[in-house]
């Protein structure tokens, strides 16, 4: 049924980390903690170039505000809608990705209780990217690694303060299966 309106639908998983940039550590230290997340979509393959998405990801961060002796544990999922830009026919292709979506997240304190001055609970659009390479192994299964970024579009993402603007940002792994009909049409645009 799919073949009717796409050549090919890819269901994928991800698996990965992003880092916490906070106060705990030195001013000049950057990317010091790394933390999991983890995602599966849909991406429909009209083309093998251009690809529109949909997709489900989720994960947890620890931040710390040394001066407020603050800390909180952060818990996220998102929905999101989004296009990725495979540039090459070949086995290797570098790749684009750019997403919209809608994020929720529960910032809670260490012992799990919300955090005084904070929501228990925040929804909040955002704007993402990704940048990475895939390795088509055949015509069913392909591999990516890629560096993504998410900036929701608030300043209460981890409860407390801290000196950076709220992202969510790491590196993933991703697996697709390719199902339904290669197409066959010989476009170059293919």
């Amino acid at each position: 049924m799919w073949a009717f309106i796409w050549s090919q639908v890819g269901l994928w998983c991800g698996w990965g980390g992003h880092t916490s940039q906070n106060d705990l550590v030195a001013l000049a230290e950057r990317w010091h903690r790394f933390y999991g997340w983890g995602g599966v979509g849909v991406r429909f393959i009209p083309t093998r170039r251009l690809q529109p998405m949909i997709y489900w990801e989720g994960g947890q961060f620890i931040s710390q505000d040394r001066n407020k002796r603050a800390f909180s544990r952060t818990r996220w999922g998102a929905v999101g809608i989004g296009l990725r830009l495979r540039f090459l026919r070949k086995g290797f292709s570098p790749i684009l990705e750019t997403t919209l979506g809608r994020l929720t997240a529960s910032p809670r304190t260490m012992e799990g209780r919300p955090i005084t001055g904070s929501p228990a609970s925040l929804s909040a659009n955002f704007l993402g990217w990704g940048a990475g390479i895939s390795w088509r192994l055949n015509e069913w299964v392909e591999l990516g690694l890629l560096y993504l970024r998410r900036r929701p579009q608030t300043s209460a993402l981890e409860g407390i303060s801290g000196p950076a603007r709220d992202r969510l940002e790491g590196f993933m792994g991703q697996l697709t299966l390719l199902l339904g009909e290669k197409s066959e049409s010989s476009s170059r645009f293919q």
